[in-house]
């Protein structure tokens, strides 16, 4: 049976992440962990934490992790370099998995977008759009930051030189498009969350694999045997 305590219990993705696990049978719910609870304590009682917060909120829970010895699943978006840098720094001491979308349909059109770049020739532009509901603080979304990177990776330029365009309307859960234009034919490569569920699924399959893993930091590519 493992363990899991869920930070950010009372968020929309907090709540579906204990949903989940309390219907999962090899998995079991320790605590639920919100703002004014004390992670700390409860951490020995866990096998792995899923922290769905704010930026400050999973840097600091993740340094709690490492010094409980506890892995954690990172899903909060927005982190700046500080709150990178504290992650990297639990990292060196329990395994995390740190991604800004837990979906597995977007990790795998992380997987395409790489693929496409690495393929496509430099007369290929690539541009990426992302729209999310207006309630959405980071501008562009995380999602769309790992789609230069992965974008880049395959093109084996700078993320930089890859266009993004945000737009925010209504309560849009998630759509990302990346395109790949010449003069002459266009490819395209989307994903629409229809449910938020997708990023509690996600999480969940990341917390079973994680746990008994080494320290080091993984993302979803690790997680779905990518690399």
């Amino acid at each position: 049976m493992i363990r899991v305590i869920v930070t950010g219990a009372k968020g929309r993705m907090g709540r579906k992440v204990a949903e989940l696990v309390r219907k999962e049978g090899d998995l079991a719910l320790a605590a639920e962990i919100d703002a004014g609870d004390v992670l700390a304590s409860a951490a020995r009682s866990c096998d792995v934490i899923v922290d769905f917060t704010t930026a400050a909120a999973a840097a600091e829970n993740a340094l709690i992790a490492a010094r409980a010895g506890k892995a954690i699943v990172i899903g909060t978006t927005g982190l700046g370099e500080n709150e990178r840098d504290a992650v990297i720094s639990a990292s060196k001491k329990v395994p995390i998995v740190y991604a800004p979308n837990m979906s597995i349909g977007v990790n795998v059109m992380l997987r395409l977008a790489e693929t496409a770049a690495k393929t496509l020739g430099a007369e290929f532009t690539i541009d990426i759009e992302e729209t999310h509901h207006i309630h959405k603080k980071d501008r562009p979304s995380g999602t769309a930051m790992t789609m230069t990177e992965a974008a880049a990776r395959g093109r084996g330029c700078d993320p930089a030189e890859i266009a993004v365009q945000s737009f925010r309307r209504g309560e849009v859960i998630g759509d990302h498009r990346i395109s790949f234009r010449s003069p002459d034919e266009e490819l395209s490569i989307s994903h629409s969350a229809l449910d938020r569920s997708i990023f509690a699924h996600g999480a969940i399959v990341a917390a079973r694999w994680i746990v008994g893993k080494p320290a080091g930091l993984y993302d979803m590519a690790d997680v779905l045997g990518f690399k």
